[in-house]
This record gives structure tokens, C-alpha cells and sequence, in this order.
């Protein structure tokens, strides 16, 4: 006896498709259906009244300065502020004061460098800071050879010159006219009215500032009052640019020869 055709699918509706598939799956054992996270079913209500929350603000942009920027914002060496009160009276205890003060500079005292000379000396050099490698004093580095062929070719012995710095230790681009105002004019005025030097060659013009002497008049003769004395002054450009430069060293020569005549 042979079977009926079985029905064709297509004679079978949507409906009847679905429930068929449910059948069959429960025969199987299958009647739940699970998920790794729970969801919920309702919709949450909304309020007639309810108003979106403002974005977060973003977070400010980050600025960062350039390596400029970042050396003028170094510490300069030198205290906010000095007390002129408490300068030293003596070249002696100025020399222990320069070493010691916790006012003149910031940082480690190790790292200062003092005075060398006599009072009196016929000629005073005054340099804007230590050299990097003036361990043991100043001149005493790398600049050393060429600073005695100098001085000895204008005719003066070790002992006729006294070297100082305007600062204690070396400084990166230090601010000139906030040293002024810190009261550093005032200690390099004092420091030569002890001294007493007949002369005062100032090397990197620069530090006129410290006096109140625009740059622009660096190549005048000029003069400090300190202590109620004049000390007659030349300017000239920093100890490492006549060092590189023959015509500077040339014109630095013939302004010598001119102001010691």
C-alpha cells in the first residue's frame, strides 16, 4: 500500500510554521531562553517634564611650554629679596658672607664659587657668574689659559687683578633686571667699595643693568658711584665671545688701550 504525498510545506501558514518550531523545541526539553546580561522587559517612564543633562565640560586644553619657556622659568640663583643691612663691613667677611648667605642664593652652597684677589688691586674683573667648571675658583676652567694670556698682555700680574662674579653660582639666562630689583645692584656696589680697585672691567654687558646702565651706553666711557666713591668703568662683551671672535678681541683691545692711557 503505497503512503500519500507528505503535505508540501507551503500548504502549511505562518502561524501554523511557528507553532510547529515551538513544538519541537519543547520536545526537545528546551523551554527558556538565557543571556549573559539581564534586560530589562518595560520600558523606563518618561516624564512630560524631563530635560536632557547637559554634556561634561571638556577637560581644559594642556599647554605645553617650549624649552624656552621652560629655562626662563628655572630658578635665576639669587633670593627674591635682599636685606642691604646685612652686608658685611670687611672684604673678609664679605668673602664668608658670599659663601654662606642663605639670602643672595638659592640652591646648594657647594655650588658657589668665591672672590680671588687682594684690596687695592690696580684692576677688578667682574664676570656675570661662575663658569660650569670653575671648581676651584673663578677662571679657573676651561676660560683660565685664555684670561691669563689676556691680562698678561695688558701688564698685569695675578696679583694686580681681583676677580669676582656678580652671581654666586653658574645660572642659566638669568633675568637681569629682576636681579636688580632683588637687591643684587646694590651687593655688587658694596662688594666694590670693599675691594677698592683703581679700575672695574666688567665682562658681558649684560650686568650694566645691576647699575642702572642701559646696554645701549656700554660702549661710553662710564663710571659707578659706590660708597660715595667713582670707580672708573669698562664694559666689554662676555669672556667667551672675545675668546671666539679676533675682530672683538681687536676693537676690545684698542677700547683698553684708550681708557688706560
Amino acid at each position: 500500500m503505497m503512503h500519500a504525498d507528505p503535505p508540501n510545506p507551503r500548504d502549511f501558514t505562518a502561524l501554523a510554521s511557528l507553532e510547529g518550531a515551538l513544538d519541537w523545541w519543547r520536545e526537545a526539553g528546551v523551554d527558556a531562553d538565557f543571556a549573559d546580561e539581564a534586560s530589562g522587559w518595560l520600558a523606563e517612564p518618561k516624564s512630560d517634564d524631563a530635560v536632557a543633562a547637559p554634556p561634561p565640560p571638556a577637560p581644559p586644553p594642556v599647554k605645553r611650554k617650549t624649552a624656552l619657556e621652560r629655562a626662563l622659568d628655572q630658578p635665576d640663583g639669587t633670593a627674591s629679596g635682599i636685606d642691604r643691612t646685612e652686608l658685611p663691613d670687611t672684604l673678609e667677611k664679605f668673602r664668608e658672607w658670599w659663601m654662606t648667605a642663605p639670602s643672595l642664593a638659592d640652591g646648594a652652597l657647594d655650588r658657589r664659587v668665591p672672590p680671588r684677589g687682594v684690596a687695592g688691586a690696580a684692576l677688578m674683573v667682574l664676570l656675570p657668574q661662575p663658569f660650569d667648571d670653575d671648581g676651584d675658583g673663578l677662571l679657573s676652567g676651561g676660560a683660565r689659559a685664555f684670561a691669563e694670556a689676556m691680562l698678561r698682555a695688558m701688564g698685569l700680574a695675578a696679583h694686580d687683578v681681583y676677580v669676582a662674579s656678580a652671581l654666586p653660582v653658574p645660572t642659566a639666562m638669568p633675568d637681569w633686571t629682576r636681579l636688580a630689583a632683588s637687591g643684587l645692584g646694590e651687593v655688587a656696589r658694596h662688594h666694590i667699595a670693599l675691594a677698592a680697585p683703581q679700575r672695574v672691567l666688567l665682562f658681558g654687558r649684560a650686568q650694566l643693568e645691576l647699575f642702572g646702565i642701559a646696554r645701549e651706553r656700554a660702549r661710553e666711557p662710564l663710571s659707578i658711584d659706590c660708597a660715595g666713591k667713582p670707580h672708573p668703568l669698562l664694559a666689554a662683551p662676555d669672556l667667551r665671545n672675545l675668546a671666539r671672535s679676533a675682530a672683538r678681541r681687536e676693537n676690545f683691545w684698542n677700547r683698553w688701550l684708550d681708557w688706560t692711557q
